[in-house]
């Protein structure tokens, strides 16, 4: 008896320290503290070409893939096979796994590489996965930090002038990437307002080459019409996670540095945020530091700007302020183009819960013109730890800004063309018809099925330790 009593203990305790590692391994974070997404590179060398079949302009299949569908190179772009987890009788059927961009992701899971899109790759209601009228998911296989490197550009060939590659990005679709990744080199344009790509707070690099446009010219300039980014994921709930986006080229409306607001249930706590834009970047609408709708935030904040054009607001906290009392929030400016910036805040207008306990605006590492550094300054609103840089007071930038005239280009003269006006009777017309740009609504919580969001509890379970859903 008193040696099956000890084998019973020896038993638990060994039970013990496995579902102690066991845990320990699944509340790993998805980026470590730290980490630099510039130092990123594919996690191997394989490589897999992926497009459409041809589609009209309603974006409805009309053809077949050329080639042997293997996804060796741009004539046999990777032709999607039958998945085992679709059921196309399902309420809300997997039609992400019918893609050739998710099983390509879905290939690289367990070592990286890269995915070439060769042609258009488009995402709409039959890429998805949900029930929400206006936003449904277009979630990769969970690859982790196997990291994958998206990019149209390959062996010399820009396949955007070749073959007019793109993501091409349409209602209800919000691309969820469940893994460390690189974009370089990619157009994305989208079709209706409100999209997004979400990166589930891996660590994330979208380098040089990046544009991002309508498809619609009328909308040109209006930015609720462009792709918006988040660092953090788009439901789970997660503690102590580190999301770290850089983002060097792009248009885009909104980018948040944490989670993509979805659900007041769904919670980002104890997380640290590391946002950094420079290059090219241009952002339309607002910056947000934490969430940019609806979900709590408790943690820390850090936003770098090196670079870029900034015609939005930028908002360390966003409409949700922080749970937290101690909450850190750094804005780090470096350089960047700020004469059309709306607004430098704590947090957006109306924010709810805890302004951060401290929060600073950081120029001493400023390297660009004194005058966009006066722009960025004067915008600031209800920060009052200003930190610049040496010898420059708020009364000279404030000069400089008064002083500014914008660069005015004279307009090429020509000689109009003479012609012999012709004498008609004036035609009756109506005015054209005024459209108005896609109108900004919160986002619409997509009903997930076979538990994806079962009650909210299921909204944190992770597979295997990772940090995506599927």
């Amino acid at each position: 008896m008193k040696n099956f009593a000890k084998l019973l203990v020896l038993a638990l305790a060994v039970a013990m320290v496995a579902t102690m590692f066991a845990f320990s391994v699944s509340a790993a974070p998805a980026t470590e503290p730290g980490a630099d997404p510039t130092k990123l590179v594919p996690g191997s060398d394989k490589v897999i070409f992926i497009k459409d079949a041809p589609r009209d302009e309603s974006y409805v299949v009309t053809g077949e893939l050329e080639g042997d569908g293997t996804g060796t190179d741009a004539n046999n772009p990777l032709k999607p096979a039958e998945h085992e987890d679709f059921d196309p009788s399902a309420d809300y059927p997997k039609w992400h796994l019918t893609t050739a961009f998710y099983q390509a992701t879905e290939m690289l899971a367990e070592t990286g590489g890269t995915i070439v899109i060769c042609g258009p790759v488009y995402f709409g209601e039959k890429e998805c996965w949900g029930s929400g009228a206006s936003v449904r998911d277009v979630f990769t296989a969970n690859f982790k930090n196997n990291v994958i490197k998206f990019t149209s550009v390959w062996d010399g060939v820009d396949y955007r002038e070749t073959a007019d590659a793109k993501m091409i990005v349409n209602t209800p679709a919000m691309v969820s990437i469940l893994g460390s990744s690189i974009w370089e080199n990619i157009d994305i344009a989208t079709v209706a307002g409100g999209r997004a790509i979400t990166f589930d707070e891996y660590c994330t690099y979208v380098g040089e080459g990046i544009n991002c446009y309508p498809t619609d010219e009328a909308f040109e300039g209006v930015n609720t019409n462009y792709i918006s980014l988040g660092a953090g994921h788009r439901y789970a709930k997660s503690t102590g996670e580190n999301p770290t986006l850089t983002v060097m080229s792009g248009t885009y409306n909104y980018i948040t540095g944490g989670m993509w607001g979805t659900v007041a249930s769904a919670s980002m706590e104890e997380a640290n945020v590391n946002l950094t834009l420079g290059g090219t970047t241009t952002v339309l609408g607002q910056i947000f530091g934490t969430v940019q709708s609806k979900a709590p935030f408790s943690g820390n904040v850090n936003i770098t700007i090196n670079g870029g054009t900034y015609e939005c607001d930028i908002n360390l906290v966003g409409p949700t302020g922080m749970t937290n009392t101690d909450g850190i929030a750094t804005l780090k400016i470096n350089g960047g183009n700020f004469a059309n910036a709306w607004s430098i805040n704590q947090a957006s207008m109306g924010a709810t819960n805890n302004m951060p306990a401290a929060c600073t605006v950081d120029f001493t590492g400023w390297t660009g013109e004194d005058v966009q550094l006066g722009f960025a300054n004067a915008i600031i609103t209800d920060i009052t730890d200003v930190k610049l840089p040496e010898g420059k007071t708020a009364e000279y930038l404030q000069g400089l800004v008064d002083a500014y005239k914008p660069e005015e280009t004279e307009p090429e003269e020509t000689e109009p063309e003479a012609t012999q006006p012709e004498a008609t009777d004036p035609a009756e017309s109506q005015p054209a018809e005024a459209t108005d740009p896609v109108e900004e609504t919160e986002p619409e919580a997509s009903t997930p099925s076979e538990g994806e969001n079962e009650g909210e509890d299921k909204a944190d379970e992770k597979e295997e330790g990772g940090n995506g859903w599927i």
